[in-house]
């Protein structure tokens, strides 16, 4: 395939996000140019959208794909996201999350000064700032309470930082979002995904579950999308190096995610408590303040809480099928 250039470039394509992401962008920008690009290509399933593999480790490789497509808005979602995998290897986890990230940037500055670069962060990054139990908001401090949110603290800083060497960066700091599509090491699509085999005859009737009182502000995946979009649309009028949070502000309790989802399932499930699991949260409410993202460019959460746990039960439903 012939070289081309650009309008958008993806990072973590394939992901649970990157996907929905590409698809989205493609509906809203119909006339735009999209890369994905990930540790592997994506198959070329006809679209719009031209998939190349990239490991953002390695500089060269990240040097090259910007000198060939000179993407005029990057979208870095890439990451090593998981928790635990973060303490077993970290090294890998700092590499991807920021020197992954700092060679996107330096390749941009190269071939395409002029473009904007939209980080993906984490409200990971505050970690015990939450044990103040009131809403976060932008200005408040990090405090990463594992390597995966301070590699992502790390490149939260990096990336605002490069807005004072002339870069135009924002940075989008997402609350736990969830929704179809999801892996199952995360607890909605665990819970979704047990249920789904119990009622395949698959898996005994029992959830085996931990501490379910910890609160937490989650989100639908599709209203992150919906985020995404709407600073593409803003443009120039948001300030560059700026940072905003997705969130909600509210909580619910885990116990509560699977009440509700055992309410939505057609066989009856035992929940018991495993003592393995039975420790106590580090961060008792996790909830934030997306104030700033609602007065920068109209956005606010508008998918149902349970709509969004009946969609993700769906979803397992098929995928069990």
């Amino acid at each position: 395939m012939p070289s081309r250039h650009a309008d958008i470039l993806v990072t973590g394509a394939s992901g649970f996000v990157g996907k929905q992401l590409i698809a989205r962008l493609a509906r809203e920008f119909p006339d735009a140019a999209i890369v994905g690009a990930d540790t592997q290509a994506a198959p070329d399933g006809g679209g719009r959208c031209r998939h190349v593999a990239l490991d953002i480790t390695d500089r060269q490789a990240v040097a090259d794909l910007f000198t060939e497509h000179r993407p005029a808005l990057v979208f870095h979602l890439a990451a090593q996201s998981h928790v635990p995998t973060s303490f077993q290897k970290p090294v890998l986890t700092w590499n991807v999350n920021l020197m992954g990230t700092l060679h996107l940037l330096e390749a941009l500055k190269a071939a395409r000064p002029d473009a904007q670069f939209v980080f993906v962060g984490s409200a990971e990054a505050y970690g015990r700032e939450f044990l103040a139990g009131v809403p976060i908001a932008e200005h408040t401090g990090f405090a990463p309470m594992n390597p995966y949110a301070a590699s992502k603290a790390a490149g939260d800083i990096l990336v605002r930082q490069q807005a004072a060497e002339g870069l135009r960066t924002v940075v989008l700091r997402p609350f736990n979002h969830v929704g179809p599509g999801q892996r199952q090491d995360f607890v909605v699509s665990a819970f979704c995904s047990q249920i789904a085999r119990i009622e395949r005859g698959l898996q005994e009737p029992v959830i085996m579950v931990g501490n379910l009182e910890a609160r937490r502000d989650f989100l639908d995946v599709r209203d992150v999308l919906d985020a995404y979009v709407a600073v593409v649309g803003a443009g120039a009028a948001i300030p560059s190096g700026t940072a905003y949070n997705l969130c909600s502000g509210r909580t619910v309790t885990i116990r509560e995610v699977l009440d509700d989802l055992l309410r939505l399932s057609s066989v009856a499930i035992e929940v018991q408590v495993d003592p393995a699991r039975l420790r106590p949260s580090d961060i008792p409410v996790a909830v934030g303040d997306a104030g700033a993202a609602r007065a920068a460019f109209g956005w606010e959460p508008r998918i149902p809480w349970r709509q969004t746990l009946a969609d993700t039960l769906d979803y397992w439903r098929g995928a069990v099928g």
